[in-house]
């Protein structure tokens, strides 16, 4: 089985406004820490479930 993650920042929990994905906000690097961990939290949970990152 194969599994593909796309991500982006307009999706990040949180984000109220468009001006909160402009890297030159001051929240930017709130909300990339947050997106890094929305994407490492995907990626823990499709291991727990089975998925591998080589195929055995």
């Amino acid at each position: 089985m194969k599994l593909f993650i796309s991500a982006d920042i307009e999706g990040v929990a949180g984000i109220a406004n468009w001006e909160e994905t402009d890297t030159s906000s001051p929240f930017s690097r709130y909300f990339l820490e947050q997106m890094t961990k929305e994407i490492n939290a995907a990626c823990e949970a499709a291991i727990e479930a089975g998925i591998h990152r080589y195929p055995n």
